[in-house]
């Protein structure tokens, strides 16, 4: 198994300077590969941005953590990229809380088509909403996936994502949580936990009241992590991205792994 953190930010673009950037992450974007499965993607921060539509539509499968924007912003993109291959109807797995808030402000007419009531001549839906179970595995793009909720406003669920080999866990957004570790316990093949950690200490405040983690709390949730499963880190924001690195690195030293965006990341056997 292996997992790649999409880029969301692209060195060189900025219209007033040139000099090659951090590699910061605005936007929320994997992808998975497993023994025989895959590709899957989880969140549509950026996917819809990055590739070619040939590239997009290796995509075999699309399952959201919840729907704050930073996680979805270009999924429209990505499903029109997709309809330019004749891949209707478009699948795009999620909560039914979170389909919820994507039918009412998203692809509602004002910001975007609603692509659920648009046909293809043969009347095929040009998109679909999926709902996923809470608990109980469902198969998408090969694999097993479980959804459980987290500490996070949305709905928002994390996933644990089994190939029969090795399986990681997407935390999503989420402020400590009982139930990320007792899904993690549940995962005899797991390898590695994706957690975040948004906001400095100075900000504790906030993440607590946004349903973040800072290294003050991600250090006390690292005592809870399973011997032997790496512990790989998103969603930094990038305002805060080097100094949420420097207390990390104080408090925590080697014990997590901070996610290159664009980069591979092997897990497992």
């Amino acid at each position: 198994m292996r997992l790649r953190l999409l880029p969301s930010s692209f060195p060189g673009s900025s219209p007033v300077v040139s000099a090659p950037r951090v590699p910061a992450q605005p936007l929320t974007s994997f992808v998975v590969e497993g023994a025989g499965a895959g590709p899957l993607a989880v969140d549509a921060g950026s996917l819809g941005l990055v590739g070619e539509p040939t590239e997009m539509a290796r995509i075999a499968g699309l399952v959201l953590t919840h729907a704050h924007i930073d996680h979805v912003a270009s999924l429209p993109m990505w499903v029109e990229a997709l309809l330019s291959l004749d891949r209707a109807p478009v699948r795009v797995h999620a909560s039914a809380g979170a389909i919820e808030v994507l039918r009412a402000h998203l692809f509602s007419g004002p910001l975007f088509p609603d692509f659920e009531a648009l046909r293809e001549p043969d009347g095929r839906p040009l998109m679909e909403l999926v709902p996923f179970p809470v608990g109980d595995p469902f198969e998408l793009a090969g694999f097993q996936v479980a959804a459980f909720p987290v500490a996070h406003p949305g709905p928002t669920h994390g996933l644990v994502v089994d190939d029969g080999e090795d399986a990681v866990l997407f935390g999503a957004d989420s402020g400590p949580c009982d139930a990320l570790w007792e899904a993690a316990a549940r995962a005899p093949r797991l390898r590695a936990v994706v957690l975040e950690a948004s906001f400095p200490e100075r900000m504790q405040a906030i993440a607590d009241g946004s349903g973040h983690l800072t290294p003050l709390t991600l250090a006390a949730e690292l005592d809870r992590a399973p011997e032997g499963v790496r512990v790989l880190l998103a969603h930094l924001k990038p305002a805060y991205r080097e100094e949420i690195i420097d207390e990390l690195t104080r408090r925590v030293g080697g014990a997590v792994e901070f996610l290159e965006p664009g980069s591979w990341v092997e897990l497992g056997s």
